[in-house]
């Protein structure tokens, strides 16, 4: 079956989490997990992205707090820009091929069209803020893709 010939519907999937770019993910914790009780993973050190993020478990949903280490990151560039606050939003898709071919034959603009790997080491991409009413919106792919 061709990337053409898979219906819009077959691409969705749910939403994996919501990042939140933090100044201090420790203290941003505190809500979390001392107030709502949640539970969150490690923290993890993502040298690439010279940030820390720590997942926290919300029942099917997943928040990721999301601090840099640099501030001249990405997200160190976010939160100089607008603050703390909802970084993305994740989606999965089971084949990141697809989806980019799809994004990108119907004119979406994406922030980086080669995937990445990630925390826990899924691919990724980001479909960039232009294009999505304001909001970057991270594709996580989630099996069936090329690389499998």
């Amino acid at each position: 079956m061709s990337d053409s010939a898979i219906s819009p519907t077959a691409l969705s999937g749910k939403v994996d989490h919501i990042a939140i770019a933090v100044r201090d993910s420790a203290q941003a914790l505190r809500l979390y997990t001392e107030v709502l009780g949640y539970r969150a993973q490690p923290t993890t050190d993502i040298a690439a992205e010279s940030t820390r993020v720590t997942i926290v478990e919300a029942g099917e949903t997943r928040i990721e707090l999301v601090e840099p280490t640099e501030p001249d990151s990405a997200v160190g560039r976010f939160l100089e820009k607008r603050g703390e606050g909802i970084h993305h939003i994740c989606l999965e898709v089971p084949s990141l091929e697809v989806a980019v071919a799809r994004l990108q034959a119907s004119g979406f603009e994406l922030a980086n069209a080669t995937p990445r790997v990630g925390h826990g080491g899924r691919r990724f991409i980001f479909i960039h803020p232009r294009s999505a009413n304001g909001v970057l919106v991270e594709l996580y792919e989630v099996g069936g893709g090329a690389h499998e």
